[in-house]
């Protein structure tokens, strides 16, 4: 019996992969002498590869030349081919190169141009001429419909053109098709676009899919106010103006106050809640917690200091086995204690006075760290709450002195790796959490230890902020924000479905407010979208 190959890589040119004589699946580019231990390509799809090849190089004038082919094949565990082909103008020369994908059909799908000469130095080319160009290739590869396709203007910018795929009129978030264009004006890529949502060639057939009359939707004006609540005020101490290309570093604007959409991002049409997100990674916000520092400076200076400080975190630790360097995130000192061969415990100062900045745990595999699932002696994991307490007892033992109060962000388990939990806290000013003021604190659930503490984005001194009574209404600030970015009413399926082994999941009716590359928080001094400092923020 002809045994399977899983997961290998094989490289044969398609002349002979053509040819009449049996070609079996290579390794490394290898013909495998014994025929039982490789398995055959179906004529088939000898046959579709080469109608592929033909395809591709009808509706992508540039290939004209690109007469040597090769073949990569990797079998996936359902026993198909994933078969991709790599175009060449000569097998001698590397560059110009073209790769591109099959579908389960057979027919052209993914692909991408390794052009020989860079884009840099050529004039950019103007969006209204990407969109002009991807439509006109979209109608040649789909045929005049595009294939159920409609360009999304959401996610559309410079030379990049996306396009949404419809049901029903309406927008189907997760089967998109995303076109590069060059300054020449050709296609030079094409993929599957809205990583953070596509379903890409795991979707399922849309005939399989059972997608909501749109009538079933709640009215707009029950979803804005249902979105209403979700539109929140925030502070930056540091808004991120720009990017200087001479210093290579981002350049900060004032202390700002903002609007922004402090949510998952959908609303489900049919019964106007929240619809989740997947990692509970969001920047969420949660109750206020008053805070009492206990309001002494801790500076690490010398290796006698941080084996004491190594101690407070349950570390026995001598000056003598402590290594002390230059810490490249502080560029204070950083000392080190070796726990075992697998794993330091690292302390990080500030550069000037000394003060502690951060202490974690480094697994120096540089694999994630695996806490077990239970303690091999019984002992219950402490619950997301004890956690949440033994974190704000290390932000009062080592934060700022100034702090009274501060808010989590994010879900109660923010970031949760094994048994250890991750929490996020800003400080807040007049009720308003101040985003980029933040201390971060790791909890293992098991010992109860903290296993990490950085303080690197932490205000150490009390902040001199914007007036939040001089802030616009929420309401005008709503109205600003729904006439910009109205909600549309679309189909979407969560990451919470597909990351599940639930593979029957359907779409869902949701709203959203029309994303913009442009317009994403709104100044509360004037009441209109800023344009500056949105770096920090991205709509994917």
């Amino acid at each position: 019996m002809m045994k399977k190959l899983n997961k290998v890589i094989f490289s044969v040119t398609t002349a002979t992969l053509l040819a009449t004589t049996p070609i079996y699946l290579t390794n490394n580019g290898q013909v495998l002498a014994e025929e039982s231990k490789a398995k055959e390509l179906a004529p088939e799809w000898k046959v579709k590869v080469e109608l592929a090849i033909q395809k591709v190089k009808e509706r992508l004038p540039y290939l004209s030349d690109f007469s040597y082919s090769t073949l990569e094949i990797l079998e996936k565990d359902d026993g198909t081919n994933d078969i991709t082909i790599i175009l060449q103008t000569s097998k001698e020369k590397k560059k110009p190169s073209f790769a591109f994908g099959l579908d389960k059909q057979g027919n052209p799908d993914r692909f991408s141009y390794d052009e020989e000469f860079p884009e840099e130095g050529r004039p950019k080319i103007e969006h209204e001429k990407v969109v002009s160009k991807a439509t006109d290739f979209m109608k040649q590869w789909y045929g005049p419909d595009m294939g159920g396709f409609a360009y999304n203007p959401n996610y559309s910018k410079d030379n990049e053109a996306h396009f949404t795929k419809l049901v029903n009129g309406l927008p189907y978030l997760n089967i998109n098709v995303r076109l590069t264009v060059n300054s020449k004006g050709e296609i030079i890529s094409k993929g599957s676009g809205l990583h953070k949502y596509n379903l890409g060639d795991d979707a399922p057939a849309l005939e399989n899919m059972k997608f909501a009359d749109p009538k079933e939707a709640i009215s707009k004006e029950q979803a804005e106010k249902a979105f209403a609540k979700h539109l929140k005020l925030f502070y930056l101490k540091q808004p991120v103006e720009r990017w200087d290309e001479k210093t290579k570093k981002y350049l900060y604007g004032s202390p700002t106050l903002r609007y922004k959409s402090e949510f998952s991002e959908f609303i489900d049409a049919k019964t106007g809640k929240e619809v989740p997100a997947y990692d509970g990674s969001g920047s969420a916000y949660n109750p206020i917690v008053k805070v009492n520092p206990v309001g002494k400076e801790v500076t690490v200076k010398t290796t006698e200091e941080a084996a004491a400080m190594f101690a407070a975190f349950g570390i026995e630790s001598k000056a003598e086995k402590i290594n002390e360097g230059i810490s490249e995130d502080t560029k204070g000192k950083k000392y080190t204690h070796e726990i075992n061969k697998d794993f330091d415990a690292e302390i990080e100062t500030e550069e000037e006075t000394g003060r502690f900045m951060s202490y974690r745990v480094v697994d120096k595999r540089k694999k994630e760290i695996k806490f077990p699932k239970e303690d091999p002696n019984g002992k219950k994991w402490l619950t997301p709450e004890e956690s949440m307490k033994l974190a704000i007892a290390a932000l009062e033992k080592y934060g700022p002195k100034h702090l009274k109060e501060v808010m989590p962000i994010g879900t109660a388990e923010f970031q949760q790796r094994g048994a250890a939990l991750g929490f996020k806290f800003v400080n807040v000013h007049e009720g308003i959490p101040v985003l980029d003021d933040e201390i971060f604190i790791r909890i293992d659930r098991i010992t109860g230890e903290v296993v990490g503490l950085h303080m690197g984005d932490v205000s150490w001194e009390p902040l001199i902020l914007p007036d939040p009574k001089k802030a616009v209404s929420h309401e005008q600030a709503l109205k600003e924000y729904l006439k910009v970015r109205p909600l549309e009413l679309q189909y979407f399926t969560s990451n919470v479905d597909i990351e599940s082994d639930n593979r029957n999941y359907q779409p869902i009716l949701v709203y959203r407010t029309a994303i913009s590359l442009d317009h994403r928080e709104i100044d509360a001094l004037t009441g209109k979208f800023t344009t500056t400092g949105e770096i920090h923020y991205s709509p994917y």
